[in-house]
């Protein structure tokens, strides 16, 4: 295995099994919550989201992604950037405080909400600056454990305030709580930040914008990819029917974050160290992508087989209305991890213009589909119509990266290959079922069909993808061969 490959699946395996204890406490926290809180509460939520999407393109003043691009530079830097990142905070908070007030004078938790959201964004300016250095310096342990302990806390935070009968305001104050835990969190692992190298002029502030804006603007319409649908629900349809669709689209991004959490903590920064060798940068992008693409749709497929199961043995029929949205937000998996490496390859060569035009189609795209779905009514058809969308969207980008260098075999064996053998197994595993499971109980019908999807699949990928799934598992076994090895020495 090749030594990029070798550092991609360290870095991403301390994230990975970080995300994968956070995901699991998420979900607990959801299975509490939703006992809790009505489809209601989670459509106030959803909406006030929604509302902070472009204010929050403002957060950090779009520095995040230009400090890790300019990693040796982060000792003269920071102060600067820190001091940038405050001016563009202090607006964004007094716009979501502005944006509460009549909610807040007509007593709606989506006042509350926004409030907690405005008080988050100034407290977590320095977080910001130390998960840079520890990207940075590569220390994506401790990256992981403050993601770890973040999302515990948020689940927790949220919980509690439920059970004492806070309804939809309990969401209010886990935003503050986060930011608080991250800076001191981030402080103990990545050390004092570089002192203060006195005042810049005002031509360095306005070199950073014109270097920042599009990063600025393309967080904006990130957002909007992952938020502007609940907008669209909620201004066309009423708070149940956005929190149900958010209750489900929160479900599959649970599926998701695992992989997601690591490519986006580790590849970017492993794709900036080759952008001099453009060849040797494609193709360890090349084989990210159909590493994540093996690996995603058959976990894709598999959840939409069982989600009906465990969203009713979770909640005892409570959430059972969003167990189709459920399977068909599956489909949008692949696609959204697909969009997330792309990411990673034009952070790496510094197109931002060009990734503002790519997260403006994504977000762009996701709103005008889920506002499409809301006209043939019902939540599974807005999911339906948002789920087309990405998918459509994940393939067409992959075909466009032939300009970026990656070749026609390239996008064949990235995800045409996978994608034809996920979907054979999968019409296989429906025909059995309808032959053979057809008289069985629907729990039990699920629970097989599953089973019988991952047999059929596992034997195509021994097939066709052995070497794909050889060095994953070489990586991950190397990852924990040497952090077990270090943990003896030090103890």
């Amino acid at each position: 295995m090749s030594g990029l490959t070798s550092k991609a699946v360290s870095g991403a395996s301390w994230m990975f099994a970080a995300t994968i204890l956070g995901r699991a406490v998420a979900m607990l926290g959801q299975v509490g919550v939703g006992w809790l809180l009505t489809p209601a509460d989670f459509g106030v939520w959803a909406l006030a989201l929604s509302m902070s999407t472009a204010v929050m393109a403002l957060r950090n003043g779009g520095t995040t992604q230009v400090l890790v691009q300019h990693g040796s530079r982060f000792s003269s830097d920071a102060p600067f950037f820190l001091r940038y990142s405050l001016l563009f905070n202090a607006v964004a908070t007094a716009i979501l405080v502005i944006l509460s007030i009549p909610y807040l004078l007509e007593r709606s938790a989506v006042g509350v909400a926004l409030l907690g959201i405005a008080l988050a964004v100034p407290l977590a300016t320095p977080a910001m600056l130390y998960r840079a250095k520890l990207t940075i310096d590569a220390q994506f342990r401790s990256l992981a454990l403050i993601n770890l302990g973040s999302a515990t806390l948020w689940q927790v935070s949220v919980f509690v305030l439920a059970y004492a009968g806070l309804g939809a305001a309990s969401f209010a104050c886990a935003p503050a709580l986060q930011a608080i835990f991250e800076t001191i969190t981030g402080r103990l692992s990545a050390g004092r930040l570089p002192p203060g190298s006195g005042s810049r002029p005002l031509v360095d502030y306005a070199a950073l914008f014109r270097q920042s804006r599009w990063v600025m603007l393309s967080a904006a319409v990130l957002s909007l990819g992952t938020t502007g649908d609940y907008f669209a629900v909620g201004v066309l349809t009423d708070m149940s029917t956005v929190g149900v669709y958010y209750f489900a689209f929160q479900t599959v991004v649970t599926l998701s974050m695992p992989i997601y959490n690591g490519l986006e903590s580790v590849l970017p920064s492993l794709l900036v160290k080759l952008t001099a060798e453009p060849a040797r940068q494609v193709a360890a992008f090349g084989r990210a992508a159909r590493t994540v693409v093996v690996v995603a749709i058959p976990l894709a497929i598999t959840f939409a087989l069982v989600a009906p199961l465990i969203i009713h043995l979770l909640w005892h029929g409570k959430w059972d209305v969003a167990a189709r949205p459920t399977q068909i937000l599956a489909a949008c998996v692949p696609a959204w991890l697909i969009i997330h490496c792309t990411r990673a390859l034009l952070e790496a060569r510094g197109y931002w213009r060009l990734r503002f035009g790519l997260l403006a189609m994504n977000g762009a795209g996701g709103i005008i589909a889920a506002a499409l779905g809301t006209c043939f009514g019902g939540v599974a058809n807005i999911a339906t119509t948002v789920a087309i969308f990405y998918s459509s969207f994940g393939l067409s980008l992959l075909l466009a990266l032939r300009k970026l260098g990656l070749s026609r075999h390239d996008v064949s064996i990235t995800a045409l290959h996978p994608l034809a053998l996920n979907l054979g197994a999968l019409v296989g595993t429906l025909a059995i079922r309808h032959m053979v499971l057809h008289s069985m109980s629907a729990e039990v019908t699920d629970a097989l069909s599953a089973v019988i999807f991952l047999l059929l699949v596992g034997v195509g990928n021994l097939a066709l993808f052995k070497q794909v799934w050889m060095e994953l598992v070489q990586g991950l076994a190397t990852a924990v061969c040497r952090r077990t090895s270090s943990t003896a020495v030090s103890s």
